[in-house]
């Protein structure tokens, strides 16, 4: 019974070391990459970027945002204001019905 055990198992051995060449001499596998590996491309993103950020306007160009009364904005060119356009203040719309200096 010993020597069919050894036999066995000589058998399995003599098996298991044809086989391991045959598994280092296989040529190394390579890695093929994926949908997940691939570049996802440029994506949307609105507004400036870096230094795309336009530089602020003259003072003298911008809107101005503060009249101390109604002369001052007829005299501007500024007139009528309407409530939510820059320069517009309740102390200049005196019957409080959205036009200033009216």
């Amino acid at each position: 019974m010993i020597r069919r055990c050894a036999a066995a198992t000589f058998g399995a051995m003599s098996m298991l070391a044809m086989a391991a060449p045959a598994i280092a001499e296989s040529p190394p596998f390579s890695v093929v990459s994926g949908p997940r590996d691939a570049d996802p491309g440029p994506t949307y993103r609105p507004g400036p970027k870096g230094n795309n950020v336009p530089p602020p306007k003259d003072d003298d160009e911008r809107p101005r945002r503060y009249y101390a009364n109604c002369d001052q904005v007829r005299a501007e060119g500024a007139w009528p204001l309407y409530r939510g356009e820059p320069g517009y203040a309740s102390y200049l719309d005196f019957d409080g019905d959205g036009i200033a200096c009216n």
